[in-house]
Parts: C-alpha cells; sequence; structure tokens
C-alpha cells in the first residue's frame, strides 16, 4: 500500500511539472496523505485486533476464569488453615511438657508441712479440735473446699484462717496439695 502511494506522489510531481513551488507543496501534500493513510490502516488493524480479542472472550471463558479464581482462593485458604492449625499444636505440643514440669516441680508435701501443724502429720486430726479430719477426702472435694476459702465461699468457724493459708498459693498448688492429701 506504501509503495502505492509513494509511486502515485512521484507520478503526481512528474506530471504537475517541475517548478519549485510547485514540488515543495506537492511533496508536503503527499507526506501528509501518506501519513492519514498510515493512521486509517493503523486504525483499522487496531480495530480488527480488539474484535478479535472480543469475540474470543465469551460468557464461557469467564466463568471458567471465575471458577479457576475461586478455587485458587479456596486452596489457599486450606493451606492457611493448615498451617495454622500446624501451629497450634506446636504451641499445644510445647505448653504441655511445661505445665506437667510445673506440676512436677510442685513439692506437695512441703507444702503439707503447713497443714500438718493443725491437721496432723497425716491429716488425722481436727484442726485446732474444730474442723474435719480430712483424711481419705477425695481430691475434687479437697480442691472444691480449698478454692472455697480462698474465694471465701467455703468454711465455717475457720474460714478466716484457711483464707490466709490458701490464699497465696496457685491452682496448681491446689491441685498438688489434694492429690497428696487424698493419697495420705
Amino acid at each position: 500500500m506504501k509503495k502505492i502511494l509513494l509511486s502515485s506522489a512521484i507520478a503526481m510531481l512528474v506530471l504537475t511539472g517541475c517548478g519549485e513551488d510547485k514540488k515543495t507543496t506537492t511533496v508536503e501534500q503527499t507526506k501528509e496523505e501518506v501519513k492519514i493513510v498510515n493512521k486509517e490502516e493503523s486504525t483499522t488493524t487496531v480495530a480488527q485486533e480488539a474484535t478479535k480479542m472480543m469475540e474470543s472472550v465469551s460468557k464461557e471463558n469467564i466463568i471458567e476464569v471465575k471458577d479457576d479464581v475461586k478455587e485458587a482462593v479456596v486452596e489457599t485458604a486450606e493451606e492457611v488453615t493448615q498451617k495454622v492449625e500446624k501451629a497450634i499444636d506446636e504451641v499445644k505440643t510445647a505448653i504441655t511438657p511445661a505445665k506437667e514440669e510445673t506440676k512436677a516441680a510442685i513439692d506437695a508435701k512441703a507444702l503439707f508441712a503447713a497443714c500438718a501443724s493443725c491437721h496432723g502429720l497425716n491429716a488425722e486430726k481436727q484442726a485446732l479440735g474444730t474442723s474435719q479430719i480430712i483424711k481419705g477426702w477425695d481430691k475434687q472435694k479437697l480442691i472444691d473446699a480449698l478454692n472455697g476459702y480462698k474465694d471465701g465461699s467455703y468454711g465455717g468457724a475457720m474460714k478466716g484462717l484457711m483464707k490466709g493459708q490458701v490464699a497465696t498459693k496457685s491452682p496448681e498448688e491446689i491441685e498438688a496439695l489434694a492429690s497428696f492429701i487424698s493419697n495420705l
């Protein structure tokens, strides 16, 4: 197409004469005509390419892409969930031995030494002659009683004295103490 235009331009120059003024005007006009034709060709080519692309995109293709994206999101969510669950399990695994070490580190016999002065070495006495004998109590009953003394919801005449004894005890220490006493 460009060759045809150039040939036409040259032919026009030859046929119109060789005058300097005419030559300059004709060459400039020819250049403008070539530019216009090139722009029209580019516009047509771009329009054709766009039309081809639009024809290739259909609702089915869009739905297929949408489904692919959904699937990718679901897979990613599952991977993240698995990683979070794995991390939680690792933390639990790390905490469990630490709890066991804490329980093992509590010397229940030493804790009971403070109790023995009133309850007897084997928990066989009524403390100060007014309380119950705690030997033979099961672990849960002892835990409930000790926690009750601690929060003030349990006990009679000895309630005030016992609250002071258990106020500083942690739940782990109370459990260890109850376990020790229940095994006497």
